[in-house]
């Protein structure tokens, strides 16, 4: 079945949850985390993303943010995600 098109409407707060694959860890360390929320902070300055809120748990993630534009959501977490996924692949083999 397909996956339903994500409705993004500007300034106003969306709920986002990421996973890690097969509900592995994706934070083995508070560094990790703190890792994880710098390179966010750089994405969303870049693609026009405010996050009001975060929780980090051990496998997977919940973000409250909000967009500035129609593609911020998706630019800014894919690529942020996209990064933090290499650097930890690299760190950890």
């Amino acid at each position: 079945m397909a996956r339903f098109a994500r409705l993004v409407i500007l300034t106003y707060p969306h709920h986002i949850t990421q996973r890690g694959v097969r509900s592995m860890d994706i934070f083995s360390d508070d560094q990790d985390r703190l890792t994880y929320l710098q390179v966010m902070a750089e994405h969303a300055e870049l693609s026009g993303v405010t996050f009001l809120a975060w929780c980090l748990m051990t496998n997977h993630v919940h973000l409250i943010a909000v967009p500035e534009n129609e593609n911020s959501l998706a630019r800014s977490i894919g690529e942020a995600h996209r990064r933090y996924t290499r650097m930890k692949n690299f760190t950890e083999g």
